[in-house]
């Protein structure tokens, strides 16, 4: 499974309330991949709507702030790099 990391300087004006984006995905089935991975470890997490940059499709994984530090070492642990 291939999943953009980002941090939190890379965000624009995108406001999420209380949430913490923590992957950036292509597609919904991706975006699936990554909450399975996340609910099966005890992590809770929502999707943003997906939003078309250039050419891309893009959705935002996104969860608490308390879990932040815990989904990020969870996605890192089953992220390849290109």
């Amino acid at each position: 499974m291939i999943v953009r990391r980002f941090t939190r300087t890379e965000l624009t004006n995108e406001d999420y309330g209380l949430l913490f984006p923590i992957a950036t995905v292509g597609t919904e089935q991706a975006a699936d991949c990554v909450r399975e991975l996340l609910r099966a470890r005890g992590i809770r997490s929502t999707l943003t709507a997906p939003r078309v940059v250039g050419s891309t499709v893009r959705l935002r994984v996104l969860v608490f702030p308390e879990d932040a530090a815990r989904a990020f070492s969870v996605i890192c642990a089953h992220t390849t790099q290109d």
